[in-house]
């Protein structure tokens, strides 16, 4: 009998004090090490999250800029090379740099401006040999072929077509509305094709965007009429931190978030009288006429991190981009030894 009931209390025994707390400490530290690990996959997750979407907002910056840059220009030929097309606003280096950039229709001709008469708000025109001009003299419909080659208007009332027009020399220049639609005066060799802008709408791009040089109007002597493609120009909003982008110097809106800083310098090169060629960088060139590339630094921060978290981040990308149709011209004769070649 009392071996019986040796046994069953044997059977009956359970976990001692001791082994339940090294089971408890030992799911205490599994558990610990399994959160520690799940936090820090989390932090990873999140900072690497954060930093491709950092990285995504400066390519979309850097590709934004460089394919601006690269057009800036394009439809406004001059003689020697192109219109200075490139405009800044020159900050610090905590404050952002703005750049405004140029271009005109790309297809559209480009007419010499034989005079101006200042009093009547008209422009006297060489007609370009591209245009089209069906019907009467005193009110013909001009047009040419655009793209895909379309039939486009041209020299039409801002009323009827409502675009706006770049009389422009190497580097100054006004934007304009045409009041009413282009009219023809004299005959044969002697033709010349008549505009009236609106005065009250006449206004120079460089003073629009608040640009401190080139604020005059061209010389009507040398003087080009181009239709205006776009005006384009970034600034860097301090309040979103955001890149903000524009085609008319109105209407902004964001490209990029996360960007702290904008800075552009401006590469230069010129001729002396002995016709040495000396290369410069500068954040303020005096003669834009020069210029032969735009060198950009972009710094950029993980949008949605504070900066005194441990997996806030920064970035700077400096890259540098030249105008195709900038000066062209002149950077053909830049290895030329020919002084006459170069124009400024």
């Amino acid at each position: 009998m009392s071996t019986h009931n040796r046994i069953t209390r044997n059977s009956e025994s359970g976990f001692s004090i001791l082994e339940l707390l090294i089971a408890a400490l030992l799911t205490v530290g599994i558990m610990g090490a399994a959160f520690s690990l799940l936090s820090r996959n989390q932090r990873m997750f999140v900072t690497e999250s954060s930093v491709t979407d950092m990285n995504e907002n400066v390519r979309s910056a850097v590709d934004l800029l460089t394919r601006d840059i690269q057009s800036a220009g394009m439809g406004l030929p001059r003689i020697n090379g192109s219109y200075a097309a490139v405009f800044y606003k020159d900050g610090t280096a905590n404050t952002p740099d703005q750049m405004m950039l140029i271009n005109g229709d790309p297809y559209a001709p480009a007419a010499d401006v034989e005079a101006r008469l200042a009093s009547s708000s008209q422009l006297l025109l060489l007609i370009p040999p591209e245009v089209t001009m069906v019907g009467n003299a005193v009110n013909p419909s001009i047009s040419f072929l655009g793209r895909n080659g379309i039939s486009v208007p041209l020299y039409a009332s801002y009323a009827a077509n409502p675009v706006k027009y770049l009389c422009y020399d190497d580097t100054k220049s006004m934007v304009m509305t045409l009041a009413s639609g282009g009219s023809t005066v004299g005959y044969g060799s002697t033709a010349r094709l008549q505009v009236q802008y609106d005065d009250s709408a006449y206004s120079n791009p460089a003073t629009m965007f608040g640009s401190p040089v080139d604020t005059g109007e061209p010389d009507y002597a040398t003087a080009k009429v181009a239709l205006l493609g776009s005006l384009i120009a970034y600034r860097l909003n301090p309040d979103t931190r955001e890149l903000e982008r524009t085609e008319d110097l109105t209407n902004w809106y964001a490209v990029a978030r996360g960007i702290i800083n904008l800075q552009m310098e401006y590469r230069t090169i010129n001729r002396d009288s002995s016709g040495a060629i000396t290369e410069s960088v500068s954040s303020a060139p005096a003669n834009r006429r020069t210029m032969r590339s735009v060198i950009v630094t972009v710094t950029a921060e993980t949008p949605d991190i504070a900066p005194d978290n441990k997996n806030y981040r920064q970035v700077t990308h400096r890259f540098e981009a030249a105008p195709r149709n900038f000066n062209l011209l002149n950077n053909t004769n830049l290895s030329s030894n020919t002084k006459g070649t170069w124009v400024f």
